[in-house]
């Protein structure tokens, strides 16, 4: 039995053109229920949530949930998901509904829009869910263990620093945890216990569904951890493993009894961040202006250079910029195509890339690949999911 309070809220992905219910809380719930482990759920929400969760108690045993009752289901709306969400009422305008009281042996802990709560138990995982004024679990709870999992940004937030000494120093000491991960993206994640630095892989999967991925990851160290009483170290290299399969394939995977379906290459961490990207894009109407920022913002946030012909050159003496973006080719590792369009002046960058025996990595969602023949000797892989792309991109650089 494990325990989880979490969120349950509606996600809307425009990459994947899904709408469904799903929130950190009531995913990491799923991974748990799908591997027979039994949950107590503690969540808010209103009647839509409620007649949600009772449906999903006809399809679990050993499913049991408290929802406490809120005016809204909150949605989260994804351009694409290394994107911000679009949150749904406004953030600064959710208000808080009663304290949810947590107590069991085991706890798997998300942070929460719409409520706060109060935890005791033996072990906890808690993963705060935001770099924007995070609460602090010792504000909040008491635990005999306890293991954070955060990403960097909610690490930084946390610890009031920048310094990767200072920052477990504050988790160790201040917090008083057992062991910190810190998530990264497609570099996999750090494992910090007992004066040790753990590298946790990521697996290199052919699609990324990265919409609760970190949730699973979570979850799943809590299941490894709690109930099949791995180490700390197995735990998190198995939910690394977990992740992957819901990565490529949306399903909840217990790796220690598929080992042998575990196919899935290391990501060999390497630092990128003189590895140059160039990006291959129309920019004339404004859905394309503000496609290309936000790829261009997501590329940077994964710790690469980014070259963008907007960004960098601008407009002006055609001549100069055609100097200009050549230069910005030959100077890229990768080069990401925006092929919706079939634009000609992408068109042109790409068969220039081409001809430079660049890396090329291409993404659209609605042109004719028959139309892009004379590309295939570049062995370029196209793909139609913008997130996938994007780490595709990463891992091949």
């Amino acid at each position: 039995m494990i325990t989880v309070v979490g969120g349950t809220y509606r996600e809307i992905d425009y990459d994947d053109i899904t709408l469904e219910i799903y929130g950190s809380g009531f995913r990491g719930t799923k991974f748990l229920l799908e591997n027979k482990c039994s949950v107590n759920f503690f969540t808010a929400g209103n009647k839509e949530t409620s007649r949600f969760l009772e449906e999903n108690k006809k399809v679990y045993d050993g499913f049991k949930f408290e929802c406490t009752d809120y005016n809204e289901l909150i949605t989260f709306k994804y351009n694409f998901a290394v994107d911000q969400p679009i949150i749904y009422p406004n953030i600064l305008n959710i208000s808080k509904s009663k304290k949810i009281n947590v107590n069991g042996k085991n706890v798997v802990a998300y942070g929460m829009l719409e409520t706060d709560f109060e935890i005791e138990a033996d072990k906890v995982v808690y993963d705060p869910q935001t770099s924007i004024k995070p609460i602090i679990f010792s504000e909040i709870g008491k635990a005999k263990e306890l293991v954070y999992i955060v990403n960097m940004n909610e690490a930084r937030s946390i610890a009031s620093s920048s310094n990767i000494e200072k920052i477990k120093e504050y988790f160790f000491k201040s917090e008083k945890a057992k062991a910190l991960i810190i998530k990264n993206g497609p570099y996999g994640a750090t494992l910090f216990y007992n004066n040790k630095e753990i590298i946790i892989p990521a697996y290199i999967t052919e699609n990324v569904n990265k919409i609760g991925s970190g949730d699973i990851f979570t979850s799943s160290f809590g299941y490894y951890w709690m109930e099949k009483k791995l180490s700390l170290e197995e735990s998190a290299k198995n939910a690394s493993k977990s992740t992957a399969f819901y990565c490529d394939k949306k399903v909840y995977m217990d790796t220690t009894d598929n080992i042998s379906n575990f196919n899935y290459k290391e990501f060999n961490y390497k630092d990128l961040s003189e590895k140059q990207i160039y990006l291959a894009s129309p920019f004339f109407s404004i859905s394309e202006l503000i496609l290309i920022d936000k790829i261009r913002t997501a590329f940077l946030s994964f710790g690469v250079k980014v070259f963008s012909p907007f960004h960098d050159i601008g407009l002006g003496d055609e001549e100069i910029i055609a100097k200009n973006d050549i230069d910005g080719i030959e100077k890229s590792d990768m080069i990401f195509l925006v092929l919706d369009n079939l634009d000609s002046g992408t068109l042109i960058e790409s068969g220039y890339s081409l001809a430079k025996g660049k890396k090329m990595i291409g993404y659209h969602r609605t042109c004719d690949e028959k139309k892009l023949l004379m590309l295939k000797p570049s062995k370029l892989k196209i793909y139609k999911h913008l997130t996938t792309a994007m780490y595709q991109t990463i891992w091949q650089i």
